[in-house]
């Protein structure tokens, strides 16, 4: 189901593009929509057909307190534009903005934060209406949660979590005990963009071997840790012939961010932490079996010297591969060579599917405070039962008609930057992000589980050896194993009593 909605994205995301080809060209100060009418496709799939009646919503402010940072990847594009632009991102915004203030009668408001969840923390405790949503990293946001300051939307009557605009994997994973309080799907683009892949450099691999094609291995399945190993390390050069591999000077196999450790684990189908058919979820007292198996294999990657723990060094032609985020695509049209996209490689053959992983710091959602349901608010009389009643319903809405503009703009602009330049990268995007690993103890940091990022995170390798590599694995989890079953179990506890 994911790949077919992603397929879709993808060709409605193709259609789009000659859409805003045509549409927003010229003026481009203007401040009304140009003519772009995001027509819903016809289907037959009941869950993508929005049949929730219109309501006037008499000129309510939907505001949205959102999160923000300097990096692409940290920052909020989806809620609100004031302008079209030419940005596919900023125009499918505003334009999807425009149609719901014209069908529903009401605005969007968003407020910019570095840390939304410590913003309204004291207004909502004060029992104030601060503002409709928040939308933020859900492990900064699960202390609002647990302090019982989030609305449970689960047996709200305007909102339908099965229709195809909500992420069901993810908040399958997310919400627990029988409770709905983080909402994720195209509304925030929060499945996609910080989805990790592998992009190469399309000249450097030929160097190694000019007939190989990549996406030929990843279709027969024969992307794997070790294909991926053997390629870099032939790709690396001493380009000064000093011996020594140095940044800024030489070509590395690949190139790393800090987290990449703990997204290739994802990628060979691994967590940390278990859960069984009931959604209950436990963690070991030491690493299992197939957790060691896994990091056994990623030894030679992590520890090869031929490796380089620096973003930013791939886009100057320093690396053959580049283990990443998507959002790193945002980017790429200014590198001066020809770039492919992969997904993440797998452990071995054996393993059924290409997998992702998200970071933990980038797991988004969006929650809606208890303090909507204020008697000064406006919902009694736009005819809803409570606050939280008014904000499901336009949070319905909101999502659907992301999942017609947004989720496509976010495809043709971000992911399909090279689509007509290299079409087979396409079809390599649906592999990476059809498979989304998540591991709620490392998403939501419990415990500072997540041990794998501190191993082997300097400039180059640098773990000492393959012994140490083992050794540190077990005895830093074994470390950290009781703290994090506290704070899980400290979380489970807490939202056993929220939302009430």
């Amino acid at each position: 189901m994911k790949a077919k909605r992603i397929s879709a994205l993808i060709l409605a995301a193709l259609m789009l593009s000659s859409c805003f080809l045509f549409g927003c060209q010229g003026d481009q100060n203007k401040t009304t929509a140009p003519a772009v009418n995001f027509t819903p496709e016809e289907t037959n799939d009941t869950s993508k057909i929005y049949d929730a009646p219109i309501k006037d919503l008499g000129g309510h402010e939907f505001h949205f307190i959102v999160r923000d940072g300097s990096a692409f990847s940290l920052q909020t594009q989806e809620i609100y534009a004031e302008a079209v632009n030419g940005d596919k991102l900023n125009d499918a915004v505003f334009n999807r903005n425009a149609q719901l203030a014209e069908k529903y009668n009401c605005t969007i408001k968003e407020t910019k934060n570095t840390k939304p969840h410590t913003a309204v923390k004291d207004p909502i405790l004060a029992g104030d209406y601060i503002c409709d949503y928040i939308y933020g990293a859900a492990r900064d946001l699960r202390s609002l949660v647990t302090a019982n300051l989030i609305v449970d939307l689960t047996n709200l009557e305007n909102i339908n979590f099965q229709k195809a605009w909500y992420n069901q994997e993810t908040m399958r994973n997310i919400n627990i005990g029988g409770k709905i309080f983080y909402v994720q799907g195209d509304a925030i683009i929060g499945d996609e963009k910080p989805a990790w892949i592998m992009i190469f450099n399309k000249a450097y691999v030929a160097a190694v071997d000019p007939e190989l094609n990549l996406y030929d291995v990843v279709r027969n399945g024969d992307w794997t840790l070790e294909t991926f190993y053997n390629l870099f390390v032939q790709a690396t050069e001493d380009l000064n012939g000093d011996g020594v591999l140095t940044v800024n000077t030489d070509r590395f196999g690949y190139i790393a961010e800090r987290a990449t450790n703990w997204m290739f684990v994802n990628s060979c189908n691994m967590t940390l932490s278990e859960i069984d058919a009931q959604g209950n979820y436990s963690l070991l007292d030491s690493p299992k079996q197939e957790l060691i198996d896994v990091w056994t294999a990623l030894r030679p990657v992590i520890t090869a010297p031929e490796r380089m723990v620096a973003s930013g060094h791939f886009g100057n032609g320093e690396g053959t591969f580049y283990a990443c985020q998507m959002s790193a695509l945002a980017s790429a049209g200014s590198w001066p060579f020809e770039y492919g996209v992969l997904p993440m490689p797998k452990l071995n053959k054996d393993q059924a599917n290409y997998c992702t992983g998200v970071m933990a710091s980038q797991f988004n959602a969006i929650v809606v405070p208890n303090t909507v349901n204020s008697a000064d608010n406006d919902w009694a009389k736009n005819g809803f039962e409570s606050g939280a009643e008014q904000c499901a319903y336009f949070l319905e809405a909101f999502s659907y008609y992301s999942m017609s503009t947004l989720a496509p703009a976010f495809f043709d602009q971000v992911v399909l930057t090279q689509g007509v330049i290299d079409v087979e990268s396409r079809e390599m995007v649906i592999m990476a992000v059809e498979h989304v690993v998540y591991d709620l103890v490392c998403s939501f940091s419990f415990g500072d589980i997540n041990i794998f990022s501190e191993v082997g995170s300097n400039n180059l390798n640098n773990i000492p050896g393959t012994d140490e590599a083992y050794d540190t694995l077990v005895s830093l989890y074994e470390s950290r194993v009781g703290a994090a079953r506290t704070a899980f179990q400290a979380y489970l506890d807490g939202i056993a009593a929220a939302g009430q």
